[in-house]
């Protein structure tokens, strides 16, 4: 008799599993990472990304996003909703990270058939710090200062 609670345990940690089936870990390899969502997906709430490899910063990312049989109502990065461009593009800007913590993605929406997939790719960019103007300005003003000696001499 004490195999329904046995079953009926099993049943519900299988069930559990599946709704984080989608969710994943994807590593940037350069200057991208590529992830593909099939099977349950959006299954009992949003999908979840993580992306790893990045040093702490602040960062500009492109998605590029395509799909089949979903509808995506919700899309932000680090809780950063994007600028939807052209040809399913989504543009993050300036988003920052820490050393401790990946980028997280989330997707949330909702299947409109049984058989609904999505792929994309994620390629990031740093954004350039106050310091790095100052001293492009700094050589800039050198090499003008270096071009007026000569000139002058």
């Amino acid at each position: 008799m004490q195999i329904k609670p046995l079953l009926a345990a099993a049943v519900l940690a299988v069930s559990g599993s599946a709704a984080f089936a989608a969710d994943q870990t994807v590593t940037f390899d350069g200057e991208t990472a590529s992830f593909i969502g099939s099977g349950p997906l959006l299954d009992g709430g949003d999908d979840e990304l993580s992306f790893t490899g990045l040093a702490a910063g602040t960062y500009d990312f492109l998605l590029t996003l395509s799909g089949q049989y979903i509808n995506l109502t919700g899309i932000t990065l680090n809780g950063v909703s994007g600028s939807a461009l052209s040809n399913g593009k989504i543009l993050f800007a300036s988003v920052e990270g820490t050393a401790t913590a990946p980028f997280k993605l989330t997707l949330a929406g909702s299947l409109l058939k049984a058989t609904a997939a999505y792929s994309g790719e994620l390629s990031v960019s740093a954004v350039p710090e106050p310091q790095t103007y100052a001293l492009m300005l700094a050589g800039i003003g050198a090499l003008g200062f270096v071009a007026r000696q000569r000139k002058q001499g």
